[in-house]
């Protein structure tokens, strides 16, 4: 094993994603774009952006290894009425992969997040 693959496996994805700056500048670009996406910017209509965004950076710490607490309601509960379908879920998933891409993280990260999103996706997308 390689230095590199030692020192990854030792380091969170909240480091490898440049801790709270990092994280921070991601989850505001996906939110930012989510909000703008025609496909699903509804979603984001009458919403306390800057709340959300908060919430979703202590959810985004937590789930991958940062020390932030979240303070916000389960998925499942959080998303309830909103209608999620497979395409919207999708759309919302490219705009995840367009914030990572835009900040510049590697491919072995990108899968550790889209791995992540898709452990929620039944708390999220509607049946």
């Amino acid at each position: 094993m390689d230095k590199t693959a030692i020192t990854t496996q030792k380091t969170s994805l909240y480091e490898r994603l440049g801790s709270e700056l990092g994280v921070r500048k991601i989850v505001n670009d996906v939110l930012d774009k989510n909000a703008n996406n025609p496909l699903i910017g509804h979603h984001f209509n009458n919403i306390d952006m800057d709340k959300l965004k908060q919430l979703v950076f202590e959810f985004f710490s937590m789930g991958t290894g940062g020390p932030h607490k979240y303070s916000g309601r389960d998925m499942r509960t959080s998303h309830t009425g909103m209608h999620i379908n497979e395409t919207e879920w999708a759309s919302a998933t490219d705009d995840t992969v367009w914030a990572l891409d835009t900040n510049g993280i590697g491919q072995a990260e990108k899968n550790e997040v889209i791995a992540i999103l898709e452990s929620l996706k039944g708390d999220i997308v509607a049946i």
